[in-house]
């Protein structure tokens, strides 16, 4: 997903009922966050380590064909993802070097089952992708992107992209924290984006991005106005900013991102990511407003990488310039697969959101690992309005398949939001 498009959309409970519990439990993950900072070896130390990080790697490859050799045979299931993963067959379908590949996913959440493909073409000047996507839901993605390494190892790139996308099923409960699950209605967006960044990998870890992009997003009748009211009929500007007049914008941005994880094992390590975007309103400035987003991640491997404590932080901040709104659809919003995971899709949306999330995953054999999480999460008008005690959360337990650290499927069941259960299905990692 371009830049520009980050922001482009993908029973009411009580302000919190364990204000101490949750404390407690922000408290101890900001807590092993910290720790996780400070266990982490620093990329430069790494660096200067080659030879420890070969001898570890040799003496986990001699732990591994010991552990094989005394192993059992492989079952039938066993035998096939071993096939798969020794076959690259996963990398030769949906993400080869060159040629044909498939893609499922990638419109966005709520849109459908979505599935297509394209075509990438190396060539004396970068690589040359084109993709199409569409759903059943009436959502759909058309893109073309060009990417040129450049610099020695290459160190810099220039990517050049072009989408045409469509999203059917969007939702909007109103905005702030305390809006009601009643209160859901639906809307489409649709954007032609248009971006050129690029970048420099200043060392291993860290990578510096600017760019400029341009997008005309255009609010839409909801595939599902049928049994969802539409967002036109209940709102207007007053609730719903944006609502009546939709202003081109040239959006530019500027980003870090800190990436100290294994290479060849990403259960360890950190990453670390900051971005301000400015979007202008080409039409009059009306809805001129920048978007602030830090986001932490930590790995914290034990028990020979086999157990995982996976830590989250994201806060977001979108503010209008001067006396501009931020357009209702372009707001952080909280809840879904990959945030709130026990609330519905944007189930909370306001200029400012904060989430903290937290897993254990445990590895249950090569190809399948479960994990226990835990997310708390709010909106704001502003940063400074968040109170622990007024925290959403969920939590649950889930699985992911795939191989090679490469999430394939995955499948949460999710507790504590406004539904008893929700059972959340994807094709790719929560984070």
């Amino acid at each position: 997903m371009t830049p520009a498009m980050a922001s482009l959309p993908p029973m009411e409970s009580t302000a919190g009922t364990r204000p101490r519990q949750r404390w407690r439990v922000a408290l101890g993950i900001a807590a092993a966050l910290l720790l996780g900072l400070l266990v982490t070896p620093s990329p430069l130390a790494a660096q200067d380590a080659p030879s420890t990080r070969a001898g570890a790697a040799e003496a986990a490859r001699r732990a591994k064909a010991a552990a094989l050799a005394e192993a059992p045979p492989p079952n039938r299931v066993e035998r096939t993802f071993s096939f798969i993963e020794e076959s690259r067959l996963f990398g030769r379908v949906f993400n080869p070097a060159r040629g044909w590949f498939a893609q499922v996913g990638g419109v966005g959440e709520g849109n459908g089952f979505t599935l297509g493909g394209g075509y990438r073409q190396p060539t004396p000047l970068g690589v040359l992708t084109v993709r199409g996507l569409g759903s059943l839901r009436e959502s759909h993605l058309l893109g073309v992107d060009f990417t040129r390494a450049f610099l020695p190892r290459d160190a810099g790139f220039i990517t050049a992209s072009v989408t045409r996308r469509h999203e059917a099923v969007q939702r909007y409960y109103g905005e702030g924290p305390d809006t009601s699950f009643d209160d859901r209605t639906s809307f489409g967006l649709s954007a032609t984006q248009v971006d050129l960044t690029a970048g420099v990998r200043v060392t291993r870890w860290l990578t510096g991005t600017a760019g400029v992009g341009f997008a005309n997003p255009d609010i839409k009748a909801s595939s599902e106005a049928s049994r969802v009211p539409g967002t036109q009929g209940v709102h207007d500007d007053r609730s719903a900013p944006g609502l009546t007049f939709q202003p081109e914008y040239v959006i530019s941005h500027l980003g870090v991102v800190i990436d100290t994880r294994d290479t060849a094992n990403p259960r360890r390590g950190g990453l670390y990511q900051a971005q301000v975007r400015r979007f202008d309103d080409r039409d009059g400035g009306a809805y001129s407003f920048t978007d602030t987003r830090i986001e932490l991640q930590q790995f914290i491997p034990f028990w020979n990488l086999s157990r995982v404590l996976a830590l989250r932080v994201l806060a977001q901040h979108a503010d209008g310039l001067g006396q501009a709104q931020v357009p209702f659809y372009l707001m952080p919003t909280l809840g879904g697969a990959r945030s709130l995971r026990g609330y519905d899709r944007q189930r909370f949306r306001d200029r400012s959101q904060l989430l903290i999330s937290a897993e254990y995953r445990y590895e249950v054999n090569p190809f399948l690992m479960a994990a226990v999480f835990y997310d708390a999460g709010q909106v704001a008008a502003d940063w400074s309005a968040f109170h622990i005690k007024d925290l959403r959360d969920a939590y649950g337990i889930g699985f992911r398949f795939g191989y090679s650290n490469a999430v394939a499927l995955r499948a949460d069941v999710a507790f504590g939001g406004e539904d008893p259960v929700r059972l959340i299905v994807g094709f790719s990692t929560s984070f």
